[in-house]
């Protein structure tokens, strides 16, 4: 996949590889992260044969990690791969759980000299919400578990998306990032990240595919 910044070349994003994107033009910075956050005609996405793709279909945006949601971003699809996945068996015992519920319920209400009844209608989407299937809370005050959490719930809802992250320079530490390296480099997820920095650092994304656009709008490419 490619997301092309006009009028500068193409930034590659691969599975199992990092790409990171810096620059100090708050001119690029601005127009890149626009572009991701709302499409703009300035900004594509392609595929390896520099094709245009959907835009809406092939981009996750995530942006910075202090205002990242687990729950708002996956809660409901996760929701609905539970309720695809359980088996015959887990499903016969919901069923029985939930009659026993309602027996419970309508004894109760048996003691009300009023007209009430209890519905009887099963719905797994309700009952998985009503037992609130979320991510522990301790992971939203953890950088690197934000991240961990976010590639591995994509591998696991089979989603293709290029994941774009803004600012991860601010939370990771030096060995928390080539841990990062390291777990991108053994899953099948794409991931893209935003930095504003005064100047290129290769050293440090020796192990990623990395680019930089400095305030003269040069253009440093380390792929």
């Amino acid at each position: 996949m490619n997301i092309t910044l006009y009028p500068f070349q193409p930034f590659t994003i691969t599975p199992n590889k990092i790409t990171v994107f810096s620059t100090n033009a708050v001119s690029v910075y601005t127009k890149l992260i626009t572009g991701l956050k709302t499409e703009q005609e300035a900004l594509k996405i392609s595929n390896e044969d520099y094709q245009l793709v959907d835009f809406n279909k092939s981009i996750l945006w995530i942006g910075d990690l202090a205002t990242a949601d687990l729950n708002q971003l996956f809660q409901k699809q996760l929701l609905k791969k539970i309720s695809n996945d359980l088996n015959d068996t887990q499903r016969q015992t919901l069923v029985q759980l939930d009659n026993q519920i309602r027996t419970a319920i309508s004894d109760t209400i048996l003691m009300y000299d009023l007209s009430l009844t209890v519905g009887q209608e099963w719905n797994i989407s309700k009952l998985l919400k009503y037992i609130s299937v979320k991510f522990f809370n301790s992971i939203q005050a953890d950088p690197y578990g934000i991240i961990e959490n976010i590639v591995k719930t994509v591998l696991e809802l089979n989603n293709n998306k290029i994941i774009i992250l803004m600012n991860v320079s601010h939370y990771l530490s030096i060995s928390q990032f080539n841990e990062l390296v390291r777990l991108i480099a053994s899953l099948d997820v794409k991931l893209f990240i935003i930095e504003f920095l005064e100047k290129a650092i290769p050293q440090k994304y020796q192990d990623c595919r990395y680019y930089h656009i400095d305030r003269d709008y040069v253009e440093w490419r380390y792929d």
